[in-house]
Formats: C-alpha cells, sequence, structure tokens
C-alpha cells in the first residue's frame, strides 16, 4: 500500500538557523522565510556529551529512533554491520519504496532501492543504475581528495555526465558563479558546486523513480560555517580571517544559503509530496581560531613512523581509520601517535580512539604548520612535518547540540521546542503508519 504524500526529507548538516533568520531579516532566503512562517521553526536537543555531539553520531539517532547511549555507534563507518535497524529497511519491509544520497555514517541494507548512495566516507552497498554507481564513485573521491585539489580524470567525466544529463538550466548561473570563484582560489565555491550537482542529481533521481521515502545529505554549509563563519555578515565576534584565506567583503554563508534557498524552492513546488528539514546539531562561533591539517599519505606517515597496520582509512577531514593484524601491533600504535609531539611539547593526534580491531585517529594539533616545524616520537626526530600535512581550513566554529525541524505536515506552535532528536525517527515513520 503506498501513501497519497511522498516524503522527502533533507537532512541539512550542522546549519545554524540563528543566522538564516538574521538573513531573513534583511530581506533575503525568501523560500526560507515562506518555509518557517507557514510550518514554523522547532528545536531539538541532543542531551550527549561535546565528544559525542558528531554529525556521524547523531544523525544515526535520527534514522534510528535511538539515542547514543542506546545505539552505540561512536565512529564513521560503524553503522555498517551493526544489525541495527534503520528507517529505510523498516520502511521496504513494510512495502514502501525507498531511497537516499550521502546519508553519513549509514547502512545501504535495502533489497530494492532505485538508488542509494552511500557518504563518502562509509563502505556499503550501492543501490541503482549504472550512472548512480559511477556518480558515487566519483562524489568519494572529490570529497576525500578535496584537500590536496585533486580530481581524476574519471570524476570529471562523471561530473560533466551529471551536469549534462541531470542538472536543471535554472542551477546554470550557479554552477560558473563556482566554477569563476574556484578559478580565484575561492575555496568554499567548490563546496556550493558540489552541494548544487548533488541537489540537481537527486531532483532528477527522484522525479525519474518517485519512491514514497527519500533522504538527502548535504554537507557543504557545514563547511563552509566550520572554515568561513568568521566571513558571515551574521557573525559579530572578534575573530577575523587572514585577507589570503578569505577576502573582506566575502560571504561564503550567504552565498550557500542562497543556493538551498532556490533548491528549497525546487522541493516546494513538488506536488502531493511532504518535505522534512533536520538539522541534527548546529554550529556556534570558536572564540579563537583552530587550524585544520589533513596527512597527505596515511599509508606513507605511518609507514615511516614504524607502524605496522593492515589498512588505512581517510575519514572527515582531520580524521582516519587505522586496522591491524592483531593486538599488539594496534597496542604499540596507539602508544605511538599519543606519544607525537611538536618541539615545545603540543600532542598532534590528542584524539585516539580504540577499537577491538583499529585505531580512530585524528590530526588535532591546533597551530600553524611551517618549514620549521618538526614533531619527535620517543625522542626521535622527524624533521619538517610540513611536507606530511596539507593545510585544509581555519576552524571557525564547532559543535552546539541544539538543532532544528521543519515540516510541511505541521503549522507554526504545533510541537513543542527542545524536543528529543530521536523523535523526528517517529515523526517519518508514523507518516507511514
Amino acid at each position: 500500500m503506498q501513501k497519497k504524500e511522498k516524503l522527502i526529507f533533507w537532512e541539512l548538516n550542522e546549519i545554524n538557523f540563528d543566522y538564516v533568520n538574521f538573513y531573513i531579516d534583511k530581506g533575503k532566503l525568501p523560500n526560507w522565510k515562506k518555509l518557517i512562517e507557514s510550518h514554523g521553526l522547532f528545536t531539538t536537543f541532543s542531551q550527549e556529551s561535546y565528544d559525542e555531539l558528531q554529525p556521524w553520531i547523531q544523525w544515526p539517532t535520527i534514522r534510528t529512533g535511538l539515542t547514543f547511549e542506546e545505539h552505540g555507534v561512536f565512529r564513521i563507518g560503524d553503522m555498517v554491520g551493526s544489525g541495527i535497524k534503520q528507517h529505510w529497511e523498516l520502511l521496504e519491509e513494510s512495502g514502501f519504496s525507498v531511497a537516499a544520497i550521502s546519508p553519513i555514517n549509514a547502512s545501504n541494507n535495502t533489497k530494492k532501492s532505485p538508488f542509494w548512495i552511500p557518504d563518502p566516507w562509509t563502505d556499503t552497498e550501492v543501490s541503482g543504475n549504472g550512472f548512480v554507481k559511477r556518480f558515487s564513485v566519483a562524489l568519494k573521491q572529490v570529497v576525500n581528495d578535496n584537500s590536496e585539489e585533486k580530481l581524476s580524470a574519471s570524476s570529471i567525466a562523471v561530473i560533466i555526465e551529471a551536469l549534462i544529463t541531470k542538472s536543471q538550466i535554472s542551477s546554470w548561473g550557479t554552477y560558473i558563479r563556482c566554477i569563476m570563484g574556484a578559478s580565484k582560489k575561492q575555496h568554499w565555491s567548490k563546496a556550493i558546486f558540489l552541494d548544487r550537482l548533488i541537489a540537481d542529481v537527486f531532483i532528477s533521481l527522484w522525479k525519474t523513480n518517485q519512491p514514497d521515502f527519500c533522504s538527502l545529505w548535504v554537507n557543504g554549509g557545514a563547511h563552509i560555517q566550520h572554515h568561513y563563519l568568521c566571513n558571515s555578515d551574521s557573525y559579530k565576534g572578534k575573530i577575523t580571517n587572514p585577507e589570503w584565506y578569505c577576502p573582506s567583503g566575502k560571504d561564503p554563508l550567504l552565498e550557500i544559503l542562497e543556493m538551498y534557498d532556490a533548491f528549497l524552492k525546487e522541493l516546494l513546488i513538488l506536488k502531493k509530496t511532504r518535505l522534512i528539514v533536520a538539522v541534527a546539531i548546529k554550529q556556534v562561533p570558536y572564540e579563537s581560531p583552530i587550524f585544520y591539517w589533513r596527512l597527505k599519505n596515511h599509508e606513507d606517515f605511518l609507514k615511516k613512523l614504524g607502524i605496522k597496520f593492515k589498512r588505512v582509512q581517510p575519514r572527515m577531514s582531520i580524521d582516519f581509520l587505522v586496522e591491524f593484524d592483531n593486538k599488539q601491533d594496534l597496542n604499540l600504535a596507539e602508544k605511538t601517535l599519543l606519544n607525537i609531539k611538536s618541539e615545545n611539547g603540543e600532542l598532534i593526534f590528542s584524539e585516539v580512539t580504540k577499537s577491538d580491531d583499529g585505531l580512530f585517529v585524528s590530526l588535532t594539533y591546533p597551530g600553524e604548520i611551517n618549514d620549521a616545524f618538526d614533531i619527535y616520537s620517543n625522542k626521535v626526530r622527524f624533521k619538517n612535518f610540513k611536507n606530511d600535512v596539507i593545510f585544509v581550513a581555519i576552524k571557525n566554529g564547532h559543535h552546539d547540540g541544539l538543532g532544528y525541524y521543519l515540516d510541511t505536515a505541521l503549522k507554526p506552535g504545533d510541537l513543542e521546542n527542545r524536543m528529543p532528536l530521536k523523535n523526528i525517527f517517529s515523526f517519518i515513520m508514523d507518516h507511514f503508519s
């Protein structure tokens, strides 16, 4: 049995609606204004500690209806093989068609999904035709190699294919502006371009397949808040980013919110469709900027340190997962990584989380790294760490447990604010009950 209304769930990662409302008050973002005035803006709240306020922990809460304490998924990729039921397979088992694009830390356990594209950091099945599978591979390569600004020939070919076959004419103004911005080293333009392309692919695949339930997760706005929030007109703090990093007069956050506003309009005009937009956790400004660095070649670096490992999997930005053949190698690697320090005694990898067969590691050194920056491991000196890393960005924003919920089936005042984040799972499932 099919519902009369389809349900689209837009998972909007980490956007702070204080900033959305700021721009609305300035006469911008008309479609966000329309949605909020007609249907309300409600808040959710996650009670977890700061270490647990991560998107790869909180989005699984929405998809399972379980808190972190209940689902226990702590690392990105851990949903795979967990055996925990998510809304997609539960709905599919009830006879509904489901689909997804890029849901962070999700496992594809569907049997008949017309399209199901994993996030770029999670190894799970891809469902769909040849284009869907090619696009999934390209998305993974583009995102994971973003710091090095590398695009493979195959990824370029798939992007061109998507632009020709999936994009809307109305999106081409955004694409051209982003291409021009990227040519001027405006790195945020690439995030806007990619989210616009993902949105176009989503619209095209949705119109072709018309699944009963479909989710879309986008991260460009979260990336821009993390790294360019202090350049926003909505930011009233004292931090300023260097001119070489983001020129004065540029507002990357407004640029991507305006693109999201255009995409929102496209979703709102779809007939017989309910739209839910949620933010699991939001971002707030840092009190002082933090530099982000990423290893150029994770395997080569670990080998240089003498660490024996089975496999390395790069994750989001500064993070990577190391797997081992035995506990002895795992324990030695943990000890080695936690003892790597700068000349001033500052830890390079202060966050190393151990599991039964691996280490989840974050390169957490927050300062500048120049050509004279050496690191030390048990009194052994490794010269010029700058050669081993790539500058990612200057961190402007960090996580906060408040989230947001918007729903075209509601009116302002229909829900209480600061409701538990896991309630969103019930709203989705109740739509089909």
